[in-house]
């Protein structure tokens, strides 16, 4: 057992055992629940660079329709919201971008969002800040099996940030945006009610977190504007 492996063995197993000892029982994990819309927690690990990958993907919405941008690969019968791994050197935020224009084939961009967020506010902002922001909104997390990918032949744990983005009004998508293996994706807007019959697996509660912060931001957007409209008005005209 090399150096690396015991100080990973350390935190989740406790102290390795002697050659001589018997094994230590596995880790018993209690499922300890989060909030309202995520899955139980999950126990302190401990992954190698070649036993993780990083990606990123966004959830796009039209705001003057309020459309979902749905992808579609009609080879593989499977429906989706576009993402995938960072590439070397990209920010999570510039990857989420770039996926999102070569899977879907639409410019998007970075909806300002009043979702909750754990990020400290920098010393240059208001410390009682309350959005909005662009921080991602969802991560998902999902494990590749062993000789999946070509260079491995351990599995690995695969987690993808996901933001809450949008796409112009007159919008139109171009084509061949996607990688030579994304020739058979199509691009649908569906009604939030056609996306949650088509996505599957953790991108349902997904859709489902990403609508409703898209809701109540778009909510906020109204209340606030309705407050600058009042305190444009001329004294004579309130009351």
């Amino acid at each position: 057992m090399n150096a690396i492996t015991r100080v990973v063995h350390s935190m989740t197993t406790g102290p390795p055992p002697a050659n001589n000892s018997p094994a230590l029982p596995p880790l018993q994990v209690t499922r300890i629940p989060l909030g309202p819309g995520s899955t139980p927690a999950v126990p302190d690990s401990a992954w190698c660079s070649d036993s993780f990958m990083l990606g990123a993907g966004m959830v796009l919405i039209q705001e003057n329709t309020h459309k979902i941008v749905v992808v579609y690969d009609s080879h593989y019968k499977r429906w989706f919201f576009p993402r995938g791994r960072k590439d070397v050197g990209e920010s999570v935020e510039q990857a989420a971008l770039r996926e999102a224009y070569e899977e879907s084939g639409y410019e998007p961009y970075l909806f300002p969002h009043f979702g909750p967020c754990h990020a400290p506010p920098p010393p240059t902002m208001d410390r009682h800040y309350r959005g909005p922001w662009y921080e991602p909104i969802f991560i998902t997390l999902g494990f590749w099996r062993p000789g999946s990918r070509k260079r491995l032949n351990h599995g690995g744990e695969y987690l993808t940030t996901w933001y809450l983005g949008g796409i112009a009004e007159d919008a139109v998508r171009k084509p061949d945006t996607g990688m030579p293996d994304e020739k058979d994706y199509e691009t649908h807007l569906l009604s939030y009610e056609d996306a949650l019959t088509k996505v599957y697996g953790p991108e349902v509660p997904l859709l489902k977190y990403a609508w409703e912060i898209y809701q109540d931001s778009m909510q906020k957007y109204m209340e606030l504007e309705a407050q600058e409209r009042r305190r444009e008005q001329p004294a004579s005209e309130v009351g």
